[in-house]
């Protein structure tokens, strides 16, 4: 469970989307995440069957260890800007109130990336190209589409020149390639 706990990156100003996802994982790996995709049951009558205390009993258990969990993956003073009503699913959406992005905002500065990239001998080449990919990934899913041929394009201007003969024989053939293609060539 320790290990579990520490895969969850502490919640910075920047880091929202990551930690948001660390907790959903942990909380569903841990069996916690029922208090946040289920309503609070109504607490239990004294006519109320075994079910249903058992149900609230395991949603209670759960959302005090989820809160708890959340909690303690926060900076301080992130948390005390955070309300906190006792309900883990509702302290989750109020951070994510808290940290809501622009997607226009976000698509200029991935789209400044899949510009600016430029590939610096360093790495690998697929690598590179795999980063590349994963930005436009997110641009796609953002409704802004950027299709396998530009990709192709674009990985091939941000190689540098050890990589000219690679782009003059893509620009002499009739052929298109996809960016699977591309990665094979020039690994």
């Amino acid at each position: 469970m320790t290990t579990q706990l520490n895969s969850i990156e502490t919640l910075t100003s920047r880091n929202y989307k990551k930690w948001k996802q660390d907790v959903e994982i942990v909380l569903g790996l841990m069996d916690l995440d029922f208090a946040l995709t289920e309503q609070k049951p109504t607490e239990p009558a004294n006519t109320s069957t075994a079910d249903e205390n058992a149900k609230y009993e395991k949603w209670m258990k759960a959302n005090k260890l989820s809160l708890m969990i959340m909690k303690i993956s926060i900076y301080d003073h992130i948390k005390g800007a955070i309300e906190d009503n006792g309900n883990a699913k509702d302290f989750l959406s109020v951070i994510g109130q808290k940290f809501l992005e622009s997607d226009k905002a976000e698509i200029g500065s991935l789209i400044d990336s899949l510009s600016a990239i430029k590939h610096d001998l360093v790495g690998s080449v697929r690598c590179h190209i795999m980063k590349l990919v994963n930005i436009a990934t997110k641009l796609n899913n953002l409704g802004v589409t950027i299709t396998d041929d530009s990709l192709v394009h674009q990985s091939l201007r941000s190689l540098p020149e050890q990589f000219n003969q690679v782009k003059i024989t893509y620009n002499a053939q009739k052929d298109k390639w996809v960016v699977d293609e591309l990665i094979t060539v020039c690994v």
